[in-house]
């Protein structure tokens, strides 16, 4: 439960800082003590693909950003969860 609640309160973040970029370039967040380092992948389809660690634990996620809806797995279990709207109209008119 503790990742999906992570993943949840930190998918603004990432939303927010999606970018149109060839090649990902690595990016870090931190939420509650620990730091996550990830990249983003824009797929021709329109949906993006975040994929990361956490550091220290090497607990890997991955993640398929569909519109304000969010669905991958984390630390090897399923998460899906519905991003705030509002910081995914913010990425959108970036």
């Amino acid at each position: 439960m503790r990742t999906i609640t992570i993943f949840a309160a930190a998918a603004a973040a990432l939303i927010s800082t999606m970018g149109m970029a060839a090649e990902p370039a690595q990016q870090t967040f931190t939420r509650d003590g620990h730091t996550y380092v990830y990249t983003q992948t824009q797929r021709q389809d329109g949906r993006t693909v975040i994929e990361g660690r956490e550091v220290g634990s090497n607990s890997r996620f991955r993640l398929l950003v569909n519109g304000n809806r969010v669905t991958g797995h984390a630390n090897g279990f399923p998460v899906a969860f519905r991003a705030n709207p509002v910081a995914t109209t913010v990425a959108s008119a970036n």
